[in-house]
């Protein structure tokens, strides 16, 4: 059953192999991989037949390399011995033929040493031998063979036998120690080299070797042969042809044995033989061959040596060793060739697999290539009939064209749509069906259609205009693609009618401009976002509150485009909630009002409103958002909420300011009447002196608090301004970490300014300076004369040509940033946590008033300077006086009515005046004192001059009873005074009929001043007054 269910498995697993192999799925990778399976193995032969070559090749160049190095090392180690044999037989003879020898073998064994050293660069051990090599035989010449030549040079010179000993044994010691050294290392180096050449030899190579040594052994027993016949030779007739071609001989033999030394190396026996024949031969050479022809040469008899045997037993032993090398050599011979034809044979059946196992597989994927092509094919006609059958279906119109633009076929639908039949439109140009193009812009003029430039647009879509048989033009929707078909380009042509779609797409057009216009108009800012909180439409005013363009925030969250802070209430309603929905969380997580900032960072402060666009199932698919910019009206309202607080902190200030004037008239004045009325050098007068300094100081503090609850024009009087800078900076730096520096002109010009304002002025930026510096510094105030004209530099914008005066103010604090610099005397502007922002704005203000200019500059880090001009009042008299001094009053005579509701300012202008001579009466309501006047004036008592107070109880102010007044007497001289110093009616009074003014507190000399100046004048005409709005001619 096991062996059943194995079977069954097996047969299994081909059935569906097979069925896998002649599917159609993965049709190409099956024909490319059979394909490519034959290809690889035909690569893979060709890979292994190239890589055996190579091999071979470099195995052959590194038994070249080797068997050169052995060949070399050989060579050298003859010349050695022959160098050797030269130098002996020079001894022993004194003949030059063994100095020639000798010499030509040390050039040999020179220059074969340069090849061999070149041929073993790459190893440095064989190197290093060779260098050895070269070293003893350098020291064999210097110290044993040149000197004993040089030694029997000069015997021979000297006709002398050469003497006993020449040789002696430690000579003769040291130079066959050396020379065995070298022949040792000489013998190492071929042994290495040996091994190498072993490990690289094939089988045919050591066949191809015996080959090589047997034809070298019979060359080496020729030699041995040519030897012995040559020395006979010259034995017998003594010819000189003899010794060369014996010397030939001599040389042959050790170039053979030199070869078959390096051939028979890897063969024990055979290098232990061919040793001995060269030992033989060598003592052949030295025991027969030398000493006869020696003695031949020197004409002794031979006889003796000639009868010896000795030579013969020699060669005798020399041709049998050689007729053994031989026949040894032609066993290994034998067994090497039967050895390379085993691997041949190996070799060849093995590629020859491997060939027949590659054609079989190119023939088995060719064949399974064909059948899957063959399947291919059926199924490919069973597409295109497919195919065919959809083309003739479809609704759309195709058609083919060549690349010239000629109709090839259409299908049923483009006959349909232009109302030809396929038969006849069959060679026609396209632009026949279709005449004009509109190009890429659907809303462009159509133009006449050319068929080159509509196959440049291939693969996009074209509108175009088509035409029927009945010439009827409608649009239509052209997609063109490129195919080849044997080789030849074709187009496919799929055409829609669009009437309906065009008529569509204009009605929703036109309802999309009429949206954009609707949201183009509103004022506020429309945004417009998709189930998932995404920008989908921003109109024009979104786009300027959020800084974001419509083309940037479409598709972007809403938070990324609309960006507010949401209050922690807001957020927990969302989280409460649980809605996963963006739109949903949209409307829940909106408050009524937030900040939004801009995407340039600026902040607005918006009320917004949500409203959810519901689908046709009524669930929430997106979010209508309407926002607009409250910050301006908010901003206004805030103001409003400040100029009411402000308005009433200013009436009470007012109030208070013209109470406490009236006190300090009456404390003013009388102690500066008391002081007239003291000798002027006395103690007493000293110390009224101080106390009137210390009320003028409360006079100015007074003074600010008019200016704080909104006065009018200042009261302008000609001053020097130098002392009024240094004594406000130094009361405002009053316990401060900070110091005053000042610098000022020596001739100062007079201005005419009011004093309290323009102290308020210098008070304001000395505070911003010192509140700049919090660890304190230096302020450093100036004040010079600067006369402005067109020439001069630098500019400064907005300065009227004219004679200045210029006040700078510089500080050493933390500076002013450039975006705050435009807006420091806007009203309200601060950067201080209790600020009111309302300091330089009134400092702005009351330079304006007078006709001045104020400019600032800063860096920050390093401080800012304020600079102030005021025009200078050159033509005016600054009145001189002394500091810490009563000014004497002007005396005088005539009549003067005093109208105040404070009784003890009445009494102190009566007081005063009548110390000054004038005759005082007094009222106490400004229907009194008209009354009292009509009542003088009647009788003929005229007052010279009437001292009216601005602001009267019972309703009828001081302008109000100066009307009844002029009523009464045209002529009458009114004099304004009031606590209000910044009243209009105070700095304007000659509008108002008044000829003259003076300002609650006063002291008495000015009283007397202003009295005397006003009486004084009376006989002048004063020309103009105001009543009820309008200017009056009063004639005097």
């Amino acid at each position: 059953q096991d062996s059943a269910k194995r079977k069954r498995g097996l047969f299994g697993f081909f059935r569906r192999s097979g069925a896998w192999l002649f599917s159609q799925r993965h049709f190409h990778f099956k024909v490319l991989s059979g394909t490519a399976a034959g290809v690889t193995v035909i690569v893979l032969l060709a890979g292994i037949f190239l890589y055996v070559t190579l091999r071979n090749h470099q195995q052959e160049t590194l038994r070249a390399h080797t068997i050169e190095v052995m060949r070399l090392s050989s060579l050298i180690e003859n010349d050695v011995a022959a160098l050797e044999t030269g130098h002996r037989g020079f001894l022993l003879t004194g003949k030059p033929l063994y100095i020639a020898s000798f010499d030509r073998r040390r050039e040999l064994i020179k220059r074969r040493i340069e090849v061999l050293t070149g041929l073993i660069l790459d190893s440095p051990k064989q190197r290093k031998r060779v260098m050895k090599v070269q070293e003893v035989v350098q020291r064999w010449l210097d110290t044993v063979a040149l000197p004993e030549i040089r030694s029997r040079r000069a015997e021979v010179a000297n006709s002398s036998e050469p003497a006993e000993g020449l040789a002696h044994t430690g000579s003769v010691a040291l130079g066959n120690s050396l020379l065995n050294q070298a022949r040792e290392i000489l013998q190492s180096l071929q042994d290495e080299e040996q091994i190498v050449l072993n490990q690289r030899m094939l089988e045919q190579e050591w066949a191809t070797q015996s080959t090589q040594i047997l034809e070298f052994l019979p060359k080496l027993e020729r030699s041995v042969v040519e030897m012995e016949k040559e020395k006979r030779g010259y034995l017998l007739t003594s010819e000189a042809n003899f010794v060369e071609a014996y010397n030939r001989a001599v040389t042959d033999f050790y170039t053979y044995n030199g070869y078959l030394s390096i051939l028979v190396a890897n063969v024990p026996g055979q290098a232990e033989l061919l040793a001995d024949v060269r030992a033989n031969v060598q003592r052949w050479i030295n025991s027969s061959a030398v000493p006869e022809m020696d003695a031949k040469r020197t004409g002794e008899d031979i006889t003796a040596l000639a009868s010896s045997d000795r030579g013969e037993a020699l060669m005798a032993d020399i041709r049998q060793m050689l007729t053994s090398l031989e026949k040894n050599e032609l066993n290994v011979y034998e067994l090497r060739t039967a050895a390379a034809s085993r691997e041949r044979v190996i070799k060849t059946t093995l590629l020859g697999c491997l060939a027949f196992l590659a054609v079989a597989l190119l023939v088995v994927s060719n064949s399974y290539s064909f059948v899957l092509v063959r399947r291919q094919l059926v199924k490919l006609e069973d597409v295109e009939t497919r195919i065919r059958s959809i083309i003739q279906n479809i609704l759309d119109g195709m058609i083919t064209l060549d690349e010239q633009g000629v109709i090839c076929s259409m299908n049923p639908a483009a006959e349909k749509m232009f109302g030809y039949r396929d038969k006849e439109m069959v060679g026609y140009k396209f632009t026949k069906l279709v005449p004009k193009s509109y190009g890429s812009e659907p809303d462009a003029k159509p133009v006449p259609c050319a068929w080159e430039e509509m196959a440049k647009r291939t693969g996009s879509t074209t509108l175009a205009l088509g035409r029927t048989r009945k010439l009827v033009s409608f649009p239509l929707e052209i997609s063109l693609s490129q195919m080849e078909v044997d080789e030849k380009k074709l187009y496919v042509a799929m055409m829609r009618d669009v009437t309906e779609r065009r008529r569509f797409e204009k009605e929703i057009a036109a309802e999309k401009e009429s949206l954009a216009v609707t949201l183009r108009s509103i004022g506020d800012g429309v945004i417009t976002t998709d189930v998932q909180g995404k920008i989908i439409v921003l109109n024009n005013e979104a786009e300027r509150l959020t800084g974001w363009s419509s083309q940037e925030a479409i598709g972007q969250p809403l938070k990324s485009v609309f960006n507010i802070a949401i209050d922690l209430a807001a957020q927990a309603r969302v989280q409460r909630s649980g809605y996963r929905n963006e739109a949903q969380s949209i409307l829940l997580g909106l408050p009524e009002n937030a900040t939004l900032t801009s995407r340039d960072g600026s902040e607005r402060i918006v009320e917004q409103s949500a409203s959810p666009i519901r689908d046709n199932k009524n669930e929430v698919a997106g979010v209508v958002l309407v926002f607009r910019d409250i910050t301006e009206r908010q901003r206004d309202e805030a103001e409003r909420r400040k100029a009411e607080t402000l308005e009433q902190l200013g009436l009470l200030a007012g109030g208070i300011a013209h109470d406490f004037n009236n006190l300090l008239t009456a404390i003013i004045g009388n102690i500066s009447l008391a002081s007239l009325l003291l000798p002027p050098d006395g103690e007493m007068v000293t110390r009224l002196v101080d106390a009137k300094n210390a009320s003028m100081r409360t006079r100015d503090l007074a003074q600010q608090l008019l200016t704080f609850a909104r006065g009018g024009a200042p009261i302008k009087k000609t001053a020097s301004i130098g002392k009024l800078i240094q004594d406000t900076v130094s009361f405002s730096l009053r316990g401060s970490h900070s110091r005053s520096e000042f610098q000022f002109d020596a001739d100062l010009w007079p201005a005419e300014i009011d004093p309290g304002q323009i102290s308020q002025v210098i008070a304001n930026l000395v505070v911003n300076a010192d509140q700049a510096m919090p660890n304190g510094g230096t302020l450093h105030v100036s004040c010079e004369n600067f006369r402005y004209c067109a020439t001069t530099t630098p500019v400064v914008p907005d300065l009227p040509p004219g004679d200045h005066i210029r006040i700078r103010i510089r500080d050493e604090g933390v500076g002013i940033p450039d975006e705050y610099l435009k807006r420091i005397f806007d009203p309200y502007f601060t950067t201080k946590p209790k600020g009111n922002g309302l300091g330089l704005a009134t400092a702005y203000s009351i330079i304006k008033n007078h006709n001045g200019l104020v400019t600032v500059e800063s860096e920050v880090h390093f401080g800012s300077i304020f600079t102030l001009y005021l025009p200078a009042a050159l033509e005016q008299e600054m009145p001189v006086e002394s500091p810490g001094t009563i000014t004497q009053a002007i005396t005088g005579t005539g009549r003067v009515l005093v109208v105040d509701d404070e009784e003890a300012i009445r009494m102190l202008v009566h007081f005063t005046l009548t110390h000054l001579g004038y005759q005082v009466m007094q009222a106490e309501t400004a229907l009194q004192g008209v009354n009292l006047y009509r009542e003088k004036f009647a009788a003929g008592e005229r007052f010279d001059a009437v001292i009216l107070d601005l602001t009267l109880p019972g309703g009828m102010g001081g302008k109000e009873a100066l009307k009844k007044l002029i009523e009464i007497d045209p002529t009458v001289n009114a004099i304004v005074s009031s606590g209000y110093a910044t009243d209009a009616t105070m700095s304007r009074y000659h509008d108002f009929g008044f000829r003259g003014v003076i300002a609650k507190p006063y002291e008495a000399s000015e009283l007397g001043k202003t009295v005397h100046d006003v009486i004084s004048t009376s006989h002048v005409n004063f020309g103009e007054h105001l009543e009820d709005g309008r200017l009056a001619t009063r004639v005097a």
